[in-house]
């Protein structure tokens, strides 16, 4: 039997904002010691990239999750405002 314990998307979520957390203050430091701008703008890009992962994971989780039981109690409109205003429709 696997004894290990599941990752919930929180863990993975958690897990991943840390590591961002590492990355920014490489960029902090890199600043700090005048690295070359170029190498400066690389790391903040991995940076924005992780952020991007991290909203996708919570995003995919809240529809397979929130969304979907929004819906099937009902509340149709709240389940649609939630996503426009995600998505700066709104």
């Amino acid at each position: 039997m696997d004894r290990r314990r599941k990752k919930t998307v929180k863990d993975k979520a958690l897990h991943r904002v840390k590591i961002i957390q590492g990355h920014l203050r490489k960029i902090e430091q890199m600043l700090e010691d005048n690295v070359y701008c170029v190498d400066v703008v690389h790391q903040s890009r991995a940076v924005q990239s992780a952020l991007k992962k991290v909203d996708l994971l919570l995003i995919e989780d809240h529809l397979k999750n929130c969304h979907v039981h929004h819906i099937q109690s009902g509340q149709t409109e709240k389940a649609t405002n939630e996503l426009l205003t995600l998505f700066n429709y709104k």
